[in-house]
């Protein structure tokens, strides 16, 4: 037990014990530094290795998605192990349970496609990251309304059968196992991302119902039985995700996500609903009652008001690069019944290409595959099959990208977007060459459309960059930022123009990647690799005048990701400034920097790594 106020590692005060159960004790605590809260989730299992435990944190800390808490660290203290997780404000839906609360289809089916995402995601981890132990007590609901899903472990292995086991929730695979383990009775089953869907599905279960399931009942009736205030096509899909054979339930997280975006055109409900509009539509024309028209005006009027804000935000949080926060205001708008009459197909499909693109640059690329999919059911474009392919080609489904590809061509055989597909898949071949080669060939076209003159551009200048040829890159780059400037071509600018200062151009092509980085800074929202690119530029340029917001925005990047290279530049910065934290940093980039995988330190810059190792020794004594 850890006594409160506790100071561990000298950085998280313990405040208090929050919660315990078989996946460890869990303790709220506060980040000295970083001046927030987090959690401190004791490992239980005393003979846990922790080199295998410290690799399997790596991977969750690597896990960004917004509907998980984020995985900082792991540390031991007076021989336990712990991991440091995010802190979650809201409650669990056991609380929401316990307190018989009921809500409408529209909220639940919110929070089932929240979930199913999350499971799509980690499902599609490499190694694969199976929950096991999806329950209420571990789905809690955010002030914001949306999910988080917590206590996610990683793939298991045969000696962790019953990983996360609850008896209301886990499938009858895991019941199966549990009496394997414990009494020796029948055989190990294997699990998979099937287990995960029955949980889910027995989590709803208790939330409509409000009665606990109980997989070792064989004869337990489905929500369907009930007479409850929900559509068919909504019980129906709890109850195909309950199935006891795994082979009846839905095989993956995006089967239940397509199940549930398909019901509203199913459900009879539905039918009967667009029925009663109709007969209201022409009852409307009868009631020409001056105040009734003038409510029902002043409604629609507020309605259009409201949906056309929030798709501006929507739009405005892709634009800046706040992918996360625009991924949820575009599910938000797609989920709201309200805004149905301005959904048309084609807008439709506009706001999942736009979230398949957030989901692209946070690197998901499950989830930006399965949205560019959807929003093709509802348009049929070049445009978002290019984006499609390209979607395949970076989550490495190269054979269905060439199968897909060789349809375009067919459907679309005088599209611009064919140089930019080949192009794309040349270059994931890593033919450079000959991806410049098929863009300067369909120059004449692609000069004349300018969304798909950007993505080849974007393109050429990669491909430009992998063969060396800088000044080319840049000139590609600057091309396409002169006809649609964007966070993504100022960042491959800014990063062309390090390259060049690297290569001996020095001062001048720093200069011009400060300006990117500036740009990036003042008009977008930057990510991690942002913040150490302006830092690295005005170090290079020794802008003293500059370092207080280098630290600031190094800071802020570091409250999301406790990343090695953020601290080693918090060090150069602090060292040139006198600011008197060179010790601190030094001591925090070293701890980082030896938990990381051998294959994450070669990423770090070896005249950084010098830099830091001769600053460490000065403060310490001793080699780092």
């Amino acid at each position: 037990m850890i006594f409160n106020n506790t100071v561990i590692d000298n950085t998280y005060q313990v405040i208090n014990e929050i919660g315990s159960g078989g996946m460890g004790v869990v303790y709220l605590a506060y980040h000295l530094r970083l001046e927030k809260y987090i959690v401190l989730k004791k490992i239980k299992n005393p003979h846990t290795n922790s080199s295998i435990l410290r690799n399997e944190v790596d991977i969750l800390k690597r896990l960004h998605h917004p509907y998980l808490p984020q995985v900082y660290d792991f540390i031991e203290y007076d021989g336990d192990l712990y991991t440091v997780i995010d802190y979650i404000d809201g409650y669990d839906l056991n609380y929401y349970i316990k307190n018989k609360y009921v809500f409408p289809e529209s909220q639940l089916i919110k929070w089932l496609v929240q979930l199913a995402e999350v499971l799509c995601y980690l499902h599609s981890q490499s190694p694969r990251i199976l929950h096991t132990d999806i329950k209420p007590a571990n789905i809690i609901i955010t002030t914001s309304g949306d999910v988080c899903l917590i206590d996610f472990g990683i793939s298991l292995e045969r000696t962790d059968v019953i990983k996360g086991f609850s008896e209301s929730y886990s499938s009858p695979e895991q019941y199966n196992n549990f009496y394997y383990l414990k009494y020796g009775q029948g055989s190990y089953v294997s699990l998979d991302e099937r287990t995960d869907i029955y949980s889910l599905g027995a989590t709803f279960y208790h939330l409509i119902l409000g009665v606990r399931p109980n997989v070792a009942d064989e004869n337990q009736p489905g929500l369907s039985r009930y007479n409850l205030p929900y559509s068919e096509l909504l019980l129906s899909i709890i109850d195909k995700m309950m199935c006891r054979n795994p082979k009846k339930r839905y095989r993956d997280a995006a089967a239940v996500l397509k199940a549930v975006h398909g019901m509203k055109k199913q459900d009879s409900r539905y039918k009967v609903y667009i029925l009663l509009r109709l007969v209201s539509s022409i009852l409307s024309v009868l009631l020409i009652v001056f105040g009734i028209s003038m409510i029902i005006n002043s409604y629609r009027n507020e309605v259009a008001s409201q949906y056309e804000a929030e798709y501006n935000q929507f739009v405005s949080l892709s634009n800046r690069g706040e992918s996360e926060q625009a991924v949820r205001a575009g599910q938000s708008l797609l989920n709201n019944d309200k805004y149905e009459k301005y959904l048309s197909d084609p807008v439709k499909a506009r706001i999942l290409s736009k979230i398949a693109e957030d989901y692209s640059d946070i690197g998901n690329t499950y989830n930006a595959v399965y949205y560019c999919e959807q929003a093709l059911k509802f348009e049929q474009s070049d445009l978002l099959y290019r984006d499609y392919i390209i979607a395949l080609l970076n989550d490495n489904q190269k054979d269905k990208a060439q199968s897909v590809a060789e349809s375009v061509c067919g459907a679309y055989p005088d599209s611009p977007a064919l140089a930019v597909i080949q192009a794309k898949i040349y270059y994931e071949k890593r033919e450079y060459e000959n991806a410049v080669r098929v863009i300067d060939s369909a120059s004449a076209a692609l000069s004349k459309d300018i969304d798909n003159y950007c993505a080849a551009g974007i393109i050429k200048g990669d491909a430009l960059l992998n063969l060396d040829r800088i000044d080319e890159a840049i000139n590609a780059y600057s091309d396409v930022a002169a006809m649609n400037d964007s966070l993504n071509c100022e960042r491959k600018l800014g990063t062309a123009y390090v390259r060049k200062a690297q290569k001996g151009a020095g001062t001048s092509a720093y200069r011009e990647a400060y300006k990117c980085f500036e740009k990036i800074k003042n008009n977008y929202s930057p990510n991690t690799d942002d913040a150490i690119n302006y830092a690295q530029v005005c170090l290079s340029l020794d802008d003293t005048s500059k370092f207080s917001e280098c630290t600031e925005l190094l800071t802020k990047s570091a409250e999301r990701s406790e990343d090695c290279r953020l601290y080693i530049l918090l060090a150069f910065l602090s060292e040139k400034s006198g600011s008197g934290k060179t010790a601190e940093y030094c001591d925090k980039a070293h701890k980082l920097y030896l938990s990381m995988p051998e294959s994450d330190k070669a990423l770090i810059d070896s005249d950084a790594l010098y830099k830091i190792s001769r600053l460490y020794k000065k403060y310490y004594g001793h080699e780092w």
